[in-house]
């Protein structure tokens, strides 16, 4: 009698589980949810200049058409950066066409992954070197693992709790699926949303879909007469292993309880991917949650000096199991690392002072128990623009000093010297530029007077001083 009662209990108490897990699928909306790996996921083809502003953010444009265009903004501080070392010219990105003037390329897909003056210019994301080595941890942080930094991958056989590559089980009713990924991430074809496999099909040269090379598809499939098939959860498990996938959580310090915001609410969370196994009200591993960067208040700093501002996201400052961890900011070139401990910080908002850089493009992530990343920023420092002297001998004003970048003819609207006489209300816009080096502008000016300002509009920004004779 005792077996028997324990017959029952082994098969009908998971199904009694499972009954409850049904009617539980119905109060929750169907997938997908919304993905953040470090920026919202989106297929590529659907990025507009909005989206890709999201990390890229701009400090503002503004333009005055009676003296210059003034850029404070990462995007145009990035390519200027090109311009200055001759790999591009100004009419590569602001083409020159008759009768319509200077064509300004704001739609970034407009030249990337596609041939664009001549130009073939690549994906800027999945065609990077860290990208095709499979280092994701660069960008994303640690909401995604490297394949080859020694993470734990479960050498046990898989069992019927061990989450499933797509599900296990669906409620033919509601269409709630159970036991794997696609209890949440499943595929929306209304929107630009990708999810599951769709989400690595479409990564370009990466996926070996475009151009095709069927060798890329070893790095998530066995081939298909492989022991254990094409889709085995342990070869997802080498991007997206138990630690990564155990520690995300949307805004921890408001989502912990609730649920579908992550890995780590409550039962409902651990029973997406487990089906009916219950594997507690915090799931196994958690540690330290990752942080997540939304917004930073600038992406542009001048060379040499020192810059505050502000970082908004999620996860900064995280409790968990009665300790607290913080997060501090790391600035990155490449080559070498620069952490910065904040000035102030809470869990969703940093105060941070960077120190100077050097010219040149960097990367901004926060840094949690000196293990665990945040999904990294653009950061560009370019020159500041100085002004040693503004001389005048006859006709000839010659200005001396650093930071004017390069000059295009073309674009003398935009980049140039402009001229005001001592009371200020009359500008003289100068169109004849006899040279013009990184240092030193000489123009042409039979009005210019000594005591006049002289300001120089160059790509990097504007600076005035007075002529002296």
């Amino acid at each position: 009698m005792k077996r028997k009662n324990h017959i029952l209990m082994y098969y009908v108490m998971p199904m009694v589980v499972f009954i409850a897990l049904i009617g539980l699928g119905l109060a929750f909306p169907p997938p997908p949810v919304e993905q953040r790996i470090g920026v919202n996921d989106s297929l590529f083809s659907s990025l507009t200049e909005f989206k890709c502003r999201n990390c890229h953010t701009s400090g503002g444009t503004v333009y005055d058409p009676a003296t210059t265009l003034k850029s404070d903004d990462s995007v145009p501080g990035r390519h200027h950066l090109l311009v200055a070392s001759g790999k591009y010219v100004c009419t590569n990105c602001h083409p020159v066409i008759d009768g319509q003037g200077i064509t300004m390329v704001r739609d970034c897909i407009q030249c990337h992954d596609t041939v664009f003056n001549n130009m073939t210019i690549r994906r800027p994301h999945h065609e990077t070197l860290d990208a095709q080595e499979r280092h994701c941890s660069k960008c994303h942080g640690n909401l995604v693992d490297d394949y080859d930094d020694g993470h734990y991958i479960p050498p046990y056989d898989v069992s019927e709790v061990t989450p499933d590559t797509k599900f296990k089980v669906v409620n033919e009713s509601s269409g709630k699926k159970w036991g794997g990924c696609e209890a949440c991430h499943e595929q929306n074809l209304a929107s630009d949303i990708p999810s599951n496999n769709k989400s690595h099909h479409r990564l370009g040269s990466l996926s070996g879909f475009n151009p095709p090379n069927n060798s890329k598809c070893a790095a998530c499939h066995d081939t298909h007469s492989g022991q254990f098939g094409p889709d085995f959860i342990r070869y997802c498990e080498r991007c997206h292993a138990v630690k990564s996938l155990h520690n995300i959580q949307w805004d921890f310090a408001n989502t912990s309880g609730s649920l579908g915001n992550g890995h780590i609410g409550q039962n409902w969370d651990c029973m997406g991917c487990h089906a009916w196994f219950v594997a507690g009200d915090v799931a196994p591993g958690t540690d330290i949650i990752v942080p997540n960067i939304e917004t930073i208040s600038t992406n542009k700093v001048l060379e040499g000096d020192t810059t505050s501002f502000t970082i908004k996201g999620t996860n900064f400052v995280t409790t968990v199991g009665g300790v607290t961890h913080s997060s501090v900011a790391v600035i990155s070139n490449g080559i070498s690392l620069n952490t910065i401990n904040p000035t102030s910080i809470s869990p969703t908002t940093m105060t941070i002072t960077v120190p100077s850089l050097t010219r040149g493009a960097y990367g901004i992530y926060l840094l949690t128990n000196g293990s665990v990343k945040s999904n990294k920023f653009s950061l560009v420092s370019v020159p500041k623009v100085i002004i040693n002297s503004a001389k005048k001998s006859g006709s000839i004003v010659t200005i001396s000093g650093s930071g004017f970048g390069t000059y295009d003819p073309v674009y003398n609207r935009y980049v140039n010297v402009t001229i005001k006489d001592k009371t200020g209300a009359i500008t003289r816009n100068i169109s004849q530029v006899n040279s013009w080096t990184d240092n030193l502008i000489k123009v042409t000016s039979s009005t210019a007077s000594v005591g006049d300002t002289a300001t120089v509009n160059s790509i990097y920004g504007s600076k005035s001083a007075r002529i002296t004779k």
